[in-house]
C-alpha cells in the first residue's frame, strides 16, 4: 500500500535542452531550471488549453488590462504555440512563448501575430475583423498602439497593397504576406512615431 501514495519527483530537464535554450535565449541554466520547476509545479501534466486562458487572463490582470482577448483568438494562439499537436503546451512551449512576451521585441512579436492562421491559408476577414484581430493581440502581447490607434495605419497598408475594396473580406494570407514583404508596411504597424512623420518616412 506504501508504493501507491509514493510521490513523483518529475524528471529533470535534460541538460542539452537546458544548455540549448540558455543559449538560445541568453539566460543562466539556474534560470532555466527554475522556470522548469515552477512549470512542473503547476502543470505536470502540461497547459492545457483551458489552463492557458486563465493564465493569459491573470497576465492582462498582472498588466492592469481590462480587455480579455476573444476565446476564438486564444484557441488560435494555443494551436500556434502547440508545435506538436499534441493538444497541451509543454515546457519549451510555454517557456519560449513567456520569453516573447517578457522579453521579445515588437517586431518579433508582431511575426507571430501574423503567423496565427497559417494553418487556414483561406481565412478571410472583414476590415473591422482586421482590424480588431490585430488590436486584440497587440493589446495581449503588450505592444503599444500609437495614440491615434491602428485604424489610419491599417488603411494606409490595405491601400498600398491593393486591399482597397474594405466591403468585401481581406484574405489573411494575402495581408500576412505583403506585411511581411514590405518593411514600409510593417513598420507602419509597430513604430510609435508621429503620423504624420511616418507618413513621409515609409
Amino acid at each position: 500500500m506504501k508504493s501507491l501514495f509514493r510521490s513523483r519527483l518529475p524528471a529533470p530537464l535534460e541538460t542539452a535542452q537546458t544548455k540549448r535554450l540558455s543559449k538560445q535565449f541568453h539566460l543562466p541554466e539556474e534560470e532555466i531550471e527554475e522556470w522548469y520547476e515552477r512549470f512542473q509545479h503547476c502543470y505536470p501534466r502540461g497547459l492545457s488549453s483551458k489552463e492557458f486562458v486563465f493564465y493569459l487572463q491573470q497576465i492582462q490582470i498582472k498588466n492592469g488590462k481590462d480587455k480579455r482577448p476573444t476565446k476564438s483568438i486564444v484557441k488560435r494562439l494555443f494551436r500556434l504555440l502547440d508545435i506538436n499537436q499534441d493538444k497541451q503546451l509543454d515546457f519549451e512551449e510555454f517557456f519560449q512563448f513567456n520569453i516573447l512576451i517578457n522579453q521579445g521585441s515588437s517586431e518579433n512579436k508582431l511575426k507571430l501575430i501574423l503567423s496565427l492562421y497559417d494553418k487556414d491559408k483561406q481565412k478571410y476577414l472583414t476590415r473591422q475583423q482586421l482590424e480588431n484581430v490585430l488590436i486584440n493581440m497587440f493589446d495581449l502581447l503588450d505592444i503599444p498602439i500609437p495614440n491615434n490607434g491602428l485604424s489610419e495605419r491599417i488603411n494606409t497598408i490595405l491601400t498600398r497593397g491593393n486591399f482597397n475594396n474594405q466591403n468585401s473580406k481581406i484574405s489573411w494570407h494575402a495581408f500576412r504576406t505583403h506585411i511581411l514583404d514590405n518593411s514600409s508596411s510593417f513598420n507602419l504597424l509597430v513604430s510609435n512615431d508621429d503620423w504624420d512623420y511616418l507618413i513621409t518616412r515609409f
